[in-house]
């Protein structure tokens, strides 16, 4: 598994050489942040992305089972069911789903997020704060190299 992870700093293209026909591509953004997701869902949506999002891993969970996505990102520290629980869960349902975590904690439970994110099968790894920017760029390999 090829996992990719970016900072803050990391540079990202100009968005419009990031947008390609993404209207198809479903992204099923899970946080239990309003701000967070709604930011973030604007911004993907701003970039061609029909964006779906969940409060928490269970809402998010019973989205993907109903609905489906072609990518999941998703925070890793949510009250309930946490986002490494989840990636877990999705990791075995669909194998080859393209699952980008995210996180404004370093540690998670006394561990490296980037670890438990890393163990629990996720694709990349993005530490907040970062922009939107890179979360398109990041996205745009992972949808279309199909990276898992």
């Amino acid at each position: 598994m090829n996992v990719v992870a970016l900072s803050a700093d990391s540079s990202a293209h100009d968005l419009k050489t990031l947008m390609t026909d993404k209207r198809q591509t479903r992204i099923c953004l899970i946080d239990d942040d309003i701000y967070v997701r709604d930011a973030l869902a604007i911004g993907l949506r701003d970039a061609g992305y029909d964006v779906t999002t969940a409060p928490g891993a269970v809402a998010g969970l019973d989205h993907l089972m109903h609905a489906g996505a072609d990518a999941i990102i998703t925070d890793m520290s949510m009250p309930g069911t946490d986002g490494a629980t989840l990636i877990s869960q999705v990791r075995t349902a669909w194998p080859q789903m393209p699952i980008i975590a995210i996180s404004g904690a370093s540690q998670i439970e006394g561990r490296d997020m980037v670890e438990v994110a890393r163990e629990s099968g996720a694709s990349a790894i993005l530490a907040k704060p970062f922009r939107v920017l890179e979360m398109v760029a990041l996205l745009g390999r992972l949808v279309s190299s199909d990276v898992a």
